[in-house]
């Protein structure tokens, strides 16, 4: 299942002297970090829907997590001019979706989350993201490039 990440509004592009950068993590790495630019940002992975004799999970290099408390990680930082360098990270929960709605939707949907990538001091936000703080919806019948908006 193709998911599709939207952040509005956006965290101050500098902080402490430097550019932020933000990006999602996929395995160990945080893949393709991006300058924080622009009125929203969208980020897109892709998650495996498998349903087991124990239920339905969600699995995929994206995929952070447990069985039972699986989570998107969404991370901050700068380059130093060596790479980036993390400074902190987001947990877009995913726990909190209905395994029905998954596996019903698993073929033909866009996975969409939106947030609010600007925590409560004004800085990217961090911990871990759960309703209302993301806005989870299953978006059928649009093809992954579908944006909601112009990609960043």
């Amino acid at each position: 299942m193709d998911v599709r990440i939207v952040g509005k509004p956006l965290p101050p592009p500098v902080l402490g002297g430097r550019g932020v950068l933000v990006g999602l993590q996929r395995g160990g790495e945080v893949e393709t970090p991006r300058p924080v630019e622009g009125s929203s940002m969208t980020f897109d992975a892709a998650l495996d829907v498998v349903v087991t004799q124990d239920g339905v999970d969600l699995r995929g290099p994206w995929v952070q997590g447990r069985r039972g408390d699986r989570f998107l990680y969404l991370c901050w930082g700068h380059d130093d001019g060596g790479g980036f360098v993390m400074a902190r990270r987001a947990k877009l929960m995913l726990g909190v979706l209905d395994p029905v709605d998954l596996v019903d939707a698993r073929d033909d949907a866009l996975l969409v989350g939106r947030l609010s990538l600007v925590d409560a001091r004004g800085g990217p936000v961090c911990a871990a993201v759960r309703p209302p703080a993301i806005r989870w919806t299953l978006e059928r019948g649009l093809p992954a490039d579908a944006s909601q908006g112009p990609p960043a």
